[in-house]
């Protein structure tokens, strides 16, 4: 089936639907099968029952219902578009090697060295352990423009960087080095064989509650309404709207776009999910370089498209400014054939009336130079007209 960049029509999916599985025409249009089913219901697409292709492929008669009538107008096609050939491959090879990838992490972790922490993990925790330097009302303590970037309390500080340091050591044997962004205060996590980066955070996550306001609060609010009116010297009280206290769950976070992120819950805390959370990083380090490929792509593309529209932008000038060119010159020339042919006609009439004068002879080669100065086929200048053009004098 070939590729095309125009939304497919209804008639088109139904027969489509009826000619292979769920699964190859979802493919095709970048679709799982749940959401190609999706749209046709909305779109009220009869779709094959289950065990329909096994009947057809056993030789057994299937009936295939008419597509009905669709009362509103078909806007869920409305980017329902094929995907080019290339990018369903692109799309297939990046999902088996996320897949391999994954399953490779999901088998036994290396034992790591606990004795010997991390680099960066060293530089965290003797940043994020000094007792001063942190605003009184943070509730985080967080540096990510100097160390590693985790972001939790004090109480959650050392198990954090525990995890932080077990989770370099793991993704730096697959291939990962680390490094922080001082600039922008990000730390970064790179895959080596494909260059692709990604960003890494651990933070713990923090709930708020409405704030009850206290008794300090309530009698600095009432000195506010009691004081002189004219008195500037009392503000009113800042007074938060809500409460916020850290729950002691840390969470993940890889990518920005695509992202992931893995969460403590009740029942299993992040450390006992390590080969989870390691083939869920290798998946989307896989799915981040087919971004970054088709990204690649694109631009080339754009790129060819905006040199061919150059190319063909400036032919279109260089053509026009040569057309214009040899206007002129044929204007000069027929000009000069005017010229020569009204000379010609001056001296067979001055010749007829009788004897050419000296002054008639001068003007006609006079005439006769202009038409030959006019004339694109003669390489002859004008001492006059093809001079400097004269300058104005000064005062001094």
């Amino acid at each position: 089936m070939q590729d095309s960049d125009k939304p497919v029509d209804r008639e088109t999916l139904y027969n489509e639907i009826w000619t292979e599985p769920v699964t190859v025409v979802a493919r095709r249009y970048g679709l799982s099968d749940v959401g190609l089913a999706k749209i046709c219901r909305n779109l009220s697409i009869p779709r094959p029952q289950r065990g329909h292709w096994a009947k057809l492929k056993a030789g057994k008669a299937v009936m295939r219902p008419p597509l009905p009538n669709l009362k509103q107008s078909p806007s869920a096609l409305g980017s329902l578009v094929r995907l080019p050939t290339e990018k369903i491959a692109l799309r297939d090879k990046t999902k088996v090697a996320a897949s391999h990838a994954r399953e490779e992490a999901l088998t036994a972790l290396p034992t790591q060295d606990a004795s010997i922490q991390h680099p960066l993990v060293v530089a965290a925790s003797k940043r994020l352990h000094q007792s001063k330097g942190w605003p009184e009302t943070a509730l985080l303590r967080s540096a990510p423009k100097e160390v590693l970037n985790i972001s939790v309390t004090k109480d959650t500080l050392d198990r954090a960087l525990a995890l932080a340091d077990t989770l370099l050591k793991i993704l730096g044997n697959q291939g990962f080095e680390f490094a922080v962004d001082r600039e922008k205060g990000v730390t970064w996590m790179k895959f080596l064989d494909t260059g692709s980066k990604l960003s890494f955070l651990i933070v713990e996550q923090v709930k708020r509650s409405p704030h009850q306001i206290t008794a300090a609060e309530e009698r600095a609010r009432k000195r506010y309404w009691d004081r002189n009116a004219w008195d500037t010297s009392i503000s009113y009280p800042s007074i938060p709207q809500f409460d916020y206290f850290a729950t002691g769950n840390l969470t993940i976070q890889v990518g920005g776009w695509p992202s992931r992120s893995w969460n403590d819950t009740p029942r299993t805390r992040l450390e006992n999910r390590m080969p989870e959370i390691v083939g869920g990083i290798l998946t989307l380090t896989h799915e981040m370089h087919a971004k970054e490929q088709e990204q690649r792509r694109r631009e080339e593309a754009h790129r060819i498209a905006v040199d061919r529209y150059e190319f063909l932008t400036q032919r279109r000038t260089d053509e026009k400014e040569r057309f214009e060119k040899l206007e002129a010159t044929a204007t000069d020339w027929e000009r000069a054939t005017k010229l020569r042919a009204y000379a010609n006609a001056t001296e067979a009439n001055a010749t007829t009336c009788g004897e050419i004068t000296s002054e008639q002879a001068e003007w006609l080669a006079w005439v006769r130079a202009k038409a030959d100065w006019l004339d694109p086929l003669i390489q002859v200048s004008d001492p006059i007209l093809d001079a400097p053009e004269p300058k104005r004098p000064g005062y001094w």
